[in-house]
């Protein structure tokens, strides 16, 4: 029985996006993403909240704008809500949860904030760039929570975007009876990444990322730099 092909949303993406880069960069590993300054500052301030929401740490000084939103999810406690942060969840083709680094793992997935009360949950992803809405990664999300919490009959979803001031999150509320749904959805994605593992197939796809946004290099794509 062969290994299945362990995705992730971002890591969907990004063979969509360009499947010589993937290979290059997650399956290969010729090739290290640069670390942006966009990219640093999300990393910081996703662990600032980390430790501010899960740990009650105080945000840094050049995060203080954040506390509002600290607060409003903190507060959530005195309701009853369970809070978890950095949630990890791992499923098999089977869609069942399993370990992170299981033999059998096919997805993966990792939420900033997870409340719950009742048969509801909350899910709160930090989202540091510029609104960019994304209903398939909400519903992903929420499958997935389904999968790992199988007493929640409905998952509310949200981006919380924290570069704007007051802007508001988006939300998506998802149901336990649309879980085959999105896995449908996913399906010929997800197939098409798997064919391209199997048969070694990893064509360029040129945009207009390849003049400046790539750091494959010229020697392993023609494209790079165009």
């Amino acid at each position: 029985m062969h290994k299945p092909v362990a995705w992730s949303y971002s890591a969907l993406n990004a063979f969509e996006t360009c499947a010589r880069r993937y290979f290059l960069t997650k399956i290969s590993k010729q090739v290290m993403e640069p670390q942006t300054e966009a990219t640093l500052w999300g990393n910081q301030v996703h662990k600032a909240l980390e430790l501010r929401v899960g740990k009650g740490q105080p945000l840094p000084p050049t995060m203080k704008q954040f506390e509002p939103v600290a607060q409003s999810i903190v507060a959530k406690r005195e309701s009853g809500a369970k809070i978890e942060v950095e949630q990890k969840m791992a499923l098999n083709a089977r869609f069942q949860p399993t370990t992170w680094f299981g033999k059998d793992v096919w997805v993966r997935g990792i939420t900033d904030v997870t409340l719950t009360k009742g048969n509801t949950a909350v899910v709160l992803d930090y989202k540091t760039g510029k609104p960019t809405p994304d209903s398939a990664q909400l519903r992903l999300t929420a499958a997935m929570t389904f999968a790992h919490k199988p007493y929640i009959d409905k998952v509310v979803n949200a981006f919380l975007w924290l570069k704007i001031k007051d802007e508001p999150p988006t939300t998506e509320v998802i149901t336990r009876d649309e879980v085959a749904t999105i896995w449908q959805e996913f399906a010929p994605r997800v197939q098409r990444l798997e064919y391209a593992v199997a048969e070694n197939k990893f064509p360029p796809r040129p945009s207009g990322l390849c003049r400046r946004y790539c750091p494959v290099g010229k020697t392993l794509c023609e494209h790079c730099g165009e």
